[in-house]
């Protein structure tokens, strides 16, 4: 009973506070840089100092959407998402985005097309106008992602591919420097791995920073850890797939050298996230 009651405890410590915000961010960071533009930054970014200019403040909020992923950026008065969360949470969501005052979206990023993060998407496009798409390109087979596909098609949404080296422009000095995937994608025997193909970036925010992970596993990190190494740096590192012993290995937080990390999932979930070999491998980094 003790063991599990400390567990229990360690799990709250991650993922006890349901929308967690960033506001007025301002500390250090060594965030790379990036050699093209996918969208327009309007001289916001700059390749030499690896920050941006802010105007006004950011916030970012980890929506409380159970087993998904599902963040909200408010940056000036303008909203982003990055994944939508799961299809049986959608209203969930349409309602949480309601009440903190959201009616139309300037960006959504999809880091890859599991339902778990792409999920959300046809509910919010219903309930308000998206001015621009972006996810990995990577298609699958299945009726979310057709309706995801038909969806963009008929309300002539912006859609755009991400890869590594592209910036995605949030606005008011907020930036998405793009790391993974690439032209090349990862392969598991043969077939396209859909998380370690996940949109891997960060968002700089003047000397902000935090790094997004999608469901990148040991594979994708492994390669991210050989090309950018310590360029990874980040304040805030939004765990990989969950909390997943999969993910978040021993020389990729060392890469990135986190001072908090955030996991979202849900209470008592089925697939045991976060699993304990992650939490300890956090505390082990002092994150």
């Amino acid at each position: 009973m003790t063991n599990r009651i400390q567990r229990f405890i360690a799990f709250l410590l991650v993922l006890c506070i349901p929308i967690f915000a960033i506001a007025g961010c301002t500390n250090n960071d060594v965030a790379n840089a990036a050699n093209r533009v996918t969208t327009n930054a309007n001289g916001t970014y700059s390749i030499d100092t690896k920050t941006t200019t802010p105007e006004g403040k950011l916030d970012v909020y980890m929506l409380d959407i159970g087993q998904g992923d599902a963040i909200l950026l408010k940056v000036g008065d303008e909203y982003s998402m990055i994944d939508t969360g799961d299809i049986e949470h959608r209203e969930n969501i349409v309602a949480q985005l309601k009440t903190m005052g959201v009616t139309k979206l300037k960006n959504i990023i999809i880091t890859h097309p599991h339902a778990d993060h792409m999920g959300g998407f046809y509910a919010i496009a219903k309930a308000m106008p998206i001015e621009h798409v972006y996810d990995d390109g990577i298609a699958v087979d299945n009726n979310m992602y057709k309706t995801y596909e038909k969806w963009i098609e008929k309300n002539k949404i912006q859609r755009t591919t991400l890869r590594n080296g592209d910036v995605v422009d949030f606005g008011h000095g907020a930036v998405f420097v793009v790391y993974a995937p690439w032209v090349e994608p990862l392969t598991d025997k043969g077939e396209t791995d859909l998380n370690n193909n996940s949109i891997v970036g960060k968002l700089i925010f003047g000397k902000f920073s935090m790094l997004f992970t999608g469901d990148a596993e040991w594979q994708e990190e492994k390669k991210l850890i050989k090309e950018q190494n310590s360029r990874l740096f980040a304040r805030i590192l939004k765990v990989g797939h969950h909390g997943s012993r999969t993910s978040s290995s021993e020389d990729f937080l060392k890469s990135i050298k986190p001072e908090s990390a955030l996991i979202s999932n849900g209470m008592y979930n089925s697939y045991g996230h976060p699993h304990d070999i992650t939490l300890r491998r956090l505390q082990e980094n002092n994150i």
